[in-house]
């Protein structure tokens, strides 16, 4: 009985000793797994990380590219918008001079159309005499030189009641056709403004055509011919009856 119970205590012995042993194994494999557990945890998150900032300076550099393309975006679009304007203003440009030199070919033709309205009866007429005062290159500026030339002819305009003048605007032949119109008649406006504000001719007796480059009196090949063309004519017609009675009584 005696030898029952002493093996019986070294069996209890063995068991809690055993049992012991596994507790303090499974502590430490446990201690062991929780402790390679948080090792890859903070492995994990040491790449989670990284690969977060990875991302986030893809995500920036993409976002730099996107604003630099945005700029350069708005830049040509900018840039086509004022080619386009410029294109446009361009265009508007050109519809203008086409305008303006349409109304002055009209009113050259207009004019002239005027001038022979006016002069249907010119055979009726006789040249009393004829005047030139000359310009200055693209000039419409009365030189005081021809004072006493406009002097004389508008004496024999005012002094012979039916007697009229004409005045031929003329340029020479550098520059464009429709400008040299328009100067030709600013230079008449010149001689007309003296002969009717000054001199006070009446105006109905002032008719004028402007020729520009069109019909020189001389050759524009040569400076002096150029010179010679720069000018507006001034051409004082009388009835024929009055002329026959002119020519009677001298």
């Amino acid at each position: 009985m005696q030898r029952l119970s002493i093996i019986f205590l070294m069996s209890a012995a063995l068991v809690a000793t055993s049992a012991c042993a596994t507790k303090k194994f499974v502590r430490n494999t446990v201690t062991a797994s929780s402790d390679a557990l948080s090792a890859r945890i903070d492995t994990t998150e040491g790449e989670i990380k990284e690969t977060r900032d990875t991302l986030d300076k893809k995500v920036t550099a993409v976002d730099g590219r996107v604003t630099a393309l945005d700029t350069k975006t708005t830049e040509g679009l900018t840039s086509v918008r004022g080619d386009v304007q410029k294109v446009s203003t361009d265009v508007q440009g050109v519809n203008t001079r086409t305008t303006q030199a349409q109304s002055t070919a009209d009113r050259a033709v207009s004019n002239t159309t005027a001038l022979d309205q006016k002069f249907q009866v010119r055979n009726a007429y006789d040249v009393s005499g004829e005047k030139t005062v000359q310009f200055k290159f693209d000039s419409a500026a009365l030189d005081k030189q021809y004072t006493s030339v406009l002097d004389e002819v508008a004496a024999s305009v005012t002094q012979n009641p039916n007697a009229i003048i004409v005045l031929e605007g003329r340029t020479d032949s550098i520059g464009d056709k429709n400008y040299n119109v328009r100067l030709g008649e600013r230079r008449i406006e010149a001689v007309r403004r003296y002969l009717a504000v000054d001199k006070g001719v009446p105006v109905y007796k002032i008719h004028e055509i402007s020729l520009g480059s069109e019909k020189p009196v001389a050759e524009n090949k040569t400076k002096d011919g150029r010179e010679k063309n720069r000018a507006v004519t001034m051409t004082i017609m009388v009835p024929k009856a009055d002329a026959n009675v002119a020519s009677r009584n001298e």
